[in-house]
């Protein structure tokens, strides 16, 4: 029989790869949360993505969790997935865990493994399911059959929207009672009431200008890439609006060729990272989310807090999140013509967008609150620690 811990907590293990964008914002809202007199929590991260996170683990330890860094790819590869598998496997055995919280596809397939091998209740959640991407005939069936394989190793499957709900059932992933909505949250009152006049001149934006923000990691998901087309079409036009593009990452390079190329250097505003983005949102008259396919994303509840509406790309049930032409735009994906247009549309008239961004904060959810978010997660966490102690009397810690 396991002994008992001298804390009488449950342990929880929480891992992730990547840990960046929302799913990093996911887990420092689920640590802010997460009482540590409650449950162990432990955290098995890979920072081989973004090497720049190392720099948040002691505000993790210091908030209660205890770190363990362990290498992750995010390619497929059998060598460099044993190997993380068995240091997974070696954590999970040495600290027997009451539960195993997996996060994303590599860190979701391998940690589900290791956490059923070790005797521990184990709930997932992908943030973007890595099939139903548009990728190729023979990617999405392998996507699919791993993510499949790994649901018989999972207790609980947490999705972040309808969208995502019908999607695991139509796959048969789990059934119903076993699948959790469970959707992401944000703090709104870090994102309301700054003054936008103040914030374009704290950035050195004009007060005058229409000025639209995207927020997000430089790669093709995020679809910056239409954006630049648009602009350029915008230009041609003579439509007068500053695109205003915040992040990195692996197509920097190409989208500022792009910008050289077309001309679009007073158009288009690179700003680079940004740790905290809340002066931007009150300094915009739009955000732009161009993502060809995406979870519940952080950028578009900040967007709602800060009373900003926001453009989207008609993927992945965004429908459940904006109301078109209302409190915000759903978009063509990919369709340059049809960003144009919207943007065109703020350079004529600021106020309509204004008027879609008071009905974007009106209309802020309480269950996009993080507080609610982490509270239905600690919930799942106790009743799967119940359901192991039914199964094996004694055996999960707090019981």
């Amino acid at each position: 029989m396991r002994r008992r811990r001298a804390s009488g907590r449950p342990k929880i293990l929480i891992a992730m790869e990547p840990v960046q964008g929302g799913a990093l914002s996911h887990l420092e809202y689920l640590l802010s949360y997460t009482d540590p007199a409650e449950f162990e929590v432990h955290l098995a991260v890979s920072a081989r993505r973004e090497p720049s996170v190392r720099d948040r683990f002691d505000a993790w330890r210091a908030a209660g969790a205890q770190v363990h860094e362990i290498p992750m790819w995010r390619e497929i590869s059998p060598r460099r997935d044993a190997a993380a598998f068995r240091r997974l496997l070696a954590l999970c055995l040495r600290e027997r865990f009451d539960v195993v919280h997996t996060h994303c596809a590599k860190a979701g397939f391998l940690g589900r493994l290791a956490g059923r091998a070790s005797g521990a209740r184990t709930v997932h959640t992908p943030h973007v399911f890595p099939f139903g991407r548009g990728g190729s005939g023979a990617t999405e069936r392998l996507h699919l059959a791993l993510e499949r394989r790994a649901a018989r190793w999972t207790d609980r499957l947490v999705v972040l929207s309808r969208y995502q709900e019908n999607l695991a059932l139509r796959h048969d992933l789990l059934p119903p009672e076993r699948t959790v909505l469970v959707p992401n949250g944000i703090v709104p009152e870090r994102f309301a009431g700054a003054d936008r006049e103040a914030a374009r001149k704290e950035l050195g934006l004009g007060s005058g200008e229409a000025i639209a923000l995207a927020a997000g990691r430089f790669c093709e998901q995020k679809g910056q890439d239409v954006l630049l087309d648009a602009a350029a079409l915008l230009k041609r036009d003579g439509a007068a609006v500053r695109i205003v593009l915040l992040g990195s990452g692996p197509l920097e390079g190409l989208m500022r060729k792009h910008i050289e190329r077309e001309g679009l250097g007073q158009h288009v505003t690179l700003r680079g990272p940004v740790r905290d983005v809340r002066t931007y949102y009150a300094a915009c008259d739009l955000v732009l989310m161009p993502s060809r396919f995406e979870g519940m994303p952080y950028v578009l509840l900040e967007a709602k807090a800060a009373g900003r509406a926001a453009a989207v790309g008609l993927v992945s049930g965004m429908e459940e999140f904006v109301r078109h032409g209302e409190d915000g735009f759903l978009v063509q994906t990919g369709n340059p013509e049809a960003w144009a247009k919207v943007l065109a549309a703020l350079a004529a008239d600021r106020s309509a967008f204004h008027r879609a961004g008071e009905q974007a904060a009106a209309g802020f959810r309480p269950e996009w609150h993080a507080s609610r978010s982490a509270g239905r997660t600690h919930e799942i966490y106790r009743k799967l620690c119940a359901e192991k102690e039914r199964a094996q009397p004694g055996t999960c810690a707090g019981r």
